[in-house]
């Protein structure tokens, strides 16, 4: 599990599942400028504004020293000292992004925002997912200015987020649920103009016209008091509209739901070993930026088949809008898996078009979406790869050209606990135990490979009067 970490309320951290202690408030000061830059080099400058301030009075006599002092004792709380690095340029904390709270946070807020026009529903659920993860002030109690502006940052991404919930909301015709939200809101926030737009529209749908015009005078005089102008264009036109009592605003529109294709072959049961493969592709793929593309090699027999739909299981809640797939043996020509993929994605690709305009469709077709493309095998895998910010691809690598830029993870034979594992797991734990020896020879034969092994172990589940010795003497002759 490694470590974790959250901010959006106060300032806490785990690992493997475990709460530590983060002591004093300075080296909670310093962790949060550390969290905010997960995985960089924050120069030692940097940290000292970010604790004291820019103006050198206000700072101790030997920042750099205590700073030194609170990274120490910091590697101690989170029992984790390789995780934070030090050099003289400054200060590393080696965690993926995905491990603090308020990534994850920002990621869903601003994929829920993307897809509000096109698909309400799943902006509301990526919004409430969002906001779930508050859990108080962020950072409270953590001293220093960039605790500040960072708390400062975070309540107006929050109100942000809390405006795409109740557009989504409203879209959903859901304005009598959301209404009082929205009257929380407006007096929370008696200037914003767009949220009492949003609550002039949830009343008047819910019958409630005057309280609505009320509300419209109310802002236009607060706005002309306090700041001498007049609302915006749009509460403005809202509210003409109500006011001429426009039984329109009343008609919702079903929003056209882009299709969320799966078409993910089943997962396996009992996938053993591959820890570290695993952690680092789920983590690049993860990965809040760019189109990531993870390549897995290795000879036959390793299961880089199986280990990739298992990844792409794993990383499925990641790609809410849907996974393709494509396995060689079964694709066809790279236009014809293009083909596929936009009628899988609710496009009409043309008869006629070639591979080029295809591809130009297909990824127009991908953008705003976060989609995971998985291609086993397939021919042109670098044709097919999304190359879409928010979407990703999964590839088993068969020959084809891919980029410089891909990352690629090599994997090889199982070692022998976990082939031995494997075995127990198919053949049944009892009897590869009782003949220990025999099993660790069979997968020796095996190669310690998957595919070997499983087959080996098929062989053994179904002939339940054989030993694993027969088995062993069978393979040897």
């Amino acid at each position: 599990m490694g470590l974790e970490f959250a901010i959006l309320g106060p300032l806490r951290a785990w690992h493997d599942g475990r709460e530590r202690p983060l002591g004093r408030p300075q080296q909670r000061a310093l962790l949060c400028a550390l969290l905010l830059a997960p995985g960089e080099l924050v120069p030692t400058q940097r940290l000292i504004t970010a604790l004291w301030g820019e103006d050198d009075e206000d700072w101790p006599k030997d920042p750099v020293g205590q700073i030194g002092t609170h990274a120490h004792r910091l590697r101690r709380a989170l029992d984790a000292p390789e995780a934070l690095l030090g050099s003289s340029g400054g200060y590393r904390l080696d965690v993926p992004r995905e491990a603090v709270d308020v990534f994850r946070y920002e990621d869903e807020a601003a994929r829920a925002a993307a897809v509000l026009r096109g698909d309400p529903e799943a902006a509301r659920e990526l919004s409430l997912t969002a906001l779930r993860r508050w859990t108080g002030t962020p950072l409270d109690g953590v001293p220093g200015p960039l605790a500040r502006r960072t708390r400062d940052r975070l309540a107006a991404s929050r109100h942000a987020a809390r405006t795409t919930l109740y557009k989504a909301e409203l879209a959903l015709g859901r304005h009598a649920e959301v209404l009082p939200a929205l009257r929380e809101l407006v007096a929370a926030h008696p200037e914003d103009e767009e949220a009492h737009r949003l609550c002039l529209l949830a009343l008047y749908r819910c019958g409630r016209r005057p309280e609505a015009l009320a509300l419209f005078a109310a802002l236009r005089e607060r706005l002309d008091l306090r700041l001498g102008i007049d609302p915006g264009g749009a509460v403005t036109a809202l509210y003409g509209r109500i006011r001429r009592d426009d039984r329109s605003l009343t008609v919702l529109v079903p929003p056209r739901r882009p299709p969320r294709p799966c078409q993910l072959p089943p997962d396996i049961p009992d996938l053993v070993g591959r820890g570290a493969q695993v952690r680092e592709a789920e983590r690049l793929l993860r990965a809040g930026a760019g189109s990531p593309v993870v390549a897995l090699s290795g000879p036959y027999g390793t299961g880089t088949s199986t280990l990739a739909v298992h990844l792409a299981h794993r990383v499925r809640d990641a790609f809410p809008d849907g996974q393709l797939y494509a396995r060689g043996d079964a694709a066809g020509d790279v236009r014809e898996v293009m083909a596929g993929f936009l009628r899988s994605l609710g496009e009409r690709p043309p008869e006629d078009a070639c591979a080029g305009a295809l591809g130009a469709r297909y990824r127009a077709a991908l953008a705003g979406r976060r989609v995971l493309v998985l291609l086993d095998g397939a021919p042109e895998p670098g044709a097919l790869l999304p190359g879409v910010a928010g979407c990703a691809a999964l590839v088993t690598e068969s020959g084809g050209e891919l980029a410089a830029e891909v990352a690629r993870l090599r994997i090889g034979p199982l070692d022998p606990d976990d082939a031995f594992e494997l075995l127990a797991r198919i053949a049944g734990p009892d009897r590869i135990h009782r003949e220990s020896g025999a099993a660790r020879e069979l997968a020796a034969l095996c190669g310690h490979l998957p595919a070997r092994l499983r087959s080996a172990a098929g062989r053994l589940a179904a002939r339940p009067q054989w030993s694993v010795a027969d088995l062993v003497g069978r393979l040897s002759a």
